[in-house]
């Protein structure tokens, strides 16, 4: 029984639990279902996020996939032309999760008995990583297709342009370096777990900087500390 065989299973599982994650999607009257065009793009997201637990649950180590942001972003902003709201792919997660479920249970039953329940809770923040980073990205292109360009469809004036050019180095000078690239890893969508590891601190020590860089920038959360510090995405 190992880690290998475990991976297996769970690669071995993926086109039923695709199958499954289709199947209450078109329940659930989902145009992420209902929809062919959208239906291919939701699948090949679906099949690579299972990949990617597979993979982290074959190496220990959390999958380093190259071009998911970027594709992410593009398939939001495409959300808006094809008239879905970002809410569906929110819902998708939790319901490809639960399709997700009795292959990770099986997956589990390949190790150790007393590994088994660690070796779930490590799919599950996998899981979450990688989607959460996919949801980060999508919604952000979503917000940023359907946001208006300006009055009257025109572009932003020079004012505008000014504050949103001023707005990051305003953003840098009140952090410390520390707190600067612990949010670098948020924008790459590490967890506060990977991020202890990543600077060798602690996972409080993580919280604490964050909550001190979210003081200082005046706001309460990720996304807001992301879009103030990152507004071009850069």
């Amino acid at each position: 029984m190992s880690r290998q065989a475990a991976a297996q299973q769970l690669r071995t599982a993926a086109p039923a639990v695709i199958e499954a994650y289709r199947a209450e999607l078109q329940r659930l009257g989902s145009p992420l279902a209902t929809r062919d065009d959208a239906w291919q793009q939701c699948r090949y997201q679906a099949q690579n996020i299972v990949a990617e637990c597979a993979q982290s649950l074959e190496t220990g180590r959390p999958a380093e996939v190259s071009g998911v942001g970027e594709y992410s972003r593009l398939l939001g902003a495409h959300r808006v032309t094809q008239r879905i709201p970002v809410s569906e792919s929110v819902r998708a997660a939790e319901v490809l999760w639960e399709a997700m479920r009795e292959a990770v249970a099986r997956a589990a039953e390949q190790l150790p008995a007393e590994q088994r329940h660690s070796v779930q809770q490590e799919i599950s923040t996998t899981f979450r990583t990688v989607t959460g980073a996919r949801l980060y990205q999508g919604i952000r292109g979503y917000e940023e297709a359907a946001r208006p360009e300006g009055p009257a469809g025109r572009p932003p004036g020079p004012s505008g342009l000014k504050e949103q050019a001023d707005l990051e180095p305003q953003a840098l000078e009140v952090l410390t370096l520390r707190e600067r690239e612990i949010l670098e890893a948020v924008r790459e969508g590490l967890t506060n777990r990977q991020i202890s590891r990543r600077f060798e601190i602690t996972e409080a020590t993580v919280k604490r900087h964050l909550h001190n860089a979210y003081r200082k920038l005046g706001i309460s959360s990720r996304v807001q500390a992301l879009n103030k510090m990152f507004p071009e995405g850069r």
